[in-house]
């Protein structure tokens, strides 16, 4: 009898060990910068940031601040895996701001990007 009991408890031990565990999946943004023509911007300086809310009410502390270099194929990744909260509804809407010094002067783009949890996030600026 001891053994069935010991059996079963193991059964059920192992049985909540394996289905209770859903992977989180992180949370990116991808940003990639491109000039009018199309071709990649290396050397972007790219910042995503945005406000925390307080019972609707907005407040000036920056929640997440975060500034990044585009690569040769004008792309940059953010990982906010970090701040995601299982469970929480909606992620965020950051500010994107975007500048390039060129030889014959800077070039800056600002738009926003809805991030949503626990996925890879997309976007496209073109710089003019």
């Amino acid at each position: 009898m001891k053994n069935c009991i010991y059996i079963l408890f193991a059964f059920v031990f192992c049985l909540s060990t394996f289905s209770s565990c859903e992977k989180e999946e992180d949370t990116l943004v991808e940003i990639k910068v491109v000039t009018i023509e199309g071709t990649p911007v290396a050397g972007a300086e790219v910042r995503l940031f945005g406000q925390g809310t307080t019972n609707q009410v907005e407040t000036s502390e920056l929640r997440i601040d975060r500034t990044q270099i585009t690569a040769a194929n004008g792309i940059t990744t953010f990982d906010f895996s970090d701040l995601y909260v299982p469970g929480q509804s909606g992620f965020a809407i950051l500010n994107v701001e975007i500048i390039k010094v060129f030889p014959d002067g800077p070039l800056e783009e600002e738009g926003i990007i809805q991030v949503v949890e626990e996925e890879t996030n997309r976007k496209t600026f073109i710089l003019e």
